[in-house]
């Protein structure tokens, strides 16, 4: 498993609810989304996610905006 694949695996636990709600709105707040991941995974492991390449965080949105689509249909 790669690392965008597993971070995505967070951000869809940690955020999917959000999706079709009020704080959908908010999946676009940097504070929000720090706040939230790092509440969801410790602060030990957010500050390993959080020091990865932008494009490792691009690829695991993506794979999260996938899943969120199907929520949706």
């Amino acid at each position: 498993m790669t690392v965008s694949f597993e971070l995505a695996e967070h951000l869809i636990n940690c955020f999917l609810d959000d999706v079709g709600t009020e704080s959908e709105r908010k999946l676009h707040e940097d504070n929000y989304i720090k706040k939230k991941l790092k509440k969801h995974l410790g602060d030990k492991n957010f500050d390993k996610y959080d020091a990865l390449k932008e494009h490792v965080w691009k690829d695991a949105w993506r794979e999260f905006d996938k899943v969120a689509i199907n929520k949706n249909t």
